[in-house]
């Protein structure tokens, strides 16, 4: 099933692109902080049994759940799939240098 462009919930997600860029532009402009944030972040959860699961597996198995994220994605939201990228950079970059 492909997206069609005009509907609400394509509207939605891409204003969720958006902002989500937004906010990593954010963090990127307030790199230092977020980067020991982050870490921080990382220790704790590894203590409490949480892990990220593409960091602790091989190269292989990291490219073949990649690949098929993508393929998913394509199937779901089809030529709309390629803006998605496009509305992330957006909001970072205005993130980045506006904020």
């Amino acid at each position: 099933m492909v997206m069609d462009y005009l509907s609400l919930t394509f509207i939605i997600l891409a204003l969720l692109l958006f902002f989500d860029g937004l906010i990593f532009g954010v963090a990127a402009a307030k790199a230092v902080t977020s980067i020991i944030l982050v870490v921080i972040g990382l220790i704790i959860a590894s203590f409490i049994g949480l892990a990220i699961p593409l960091l602790g597996s091989s190269t292989g198995n990291f490219l073949g759940g990649l690949e098929s994220l993508v393929v998913s994605a394509v199937n779901r939201y089809g030529p709309g799939f390629i803006a998605m990228p496009i509305l992330w950079i957006v909001g970072f970059l205005v993130g980045v240098f506006a904020i």
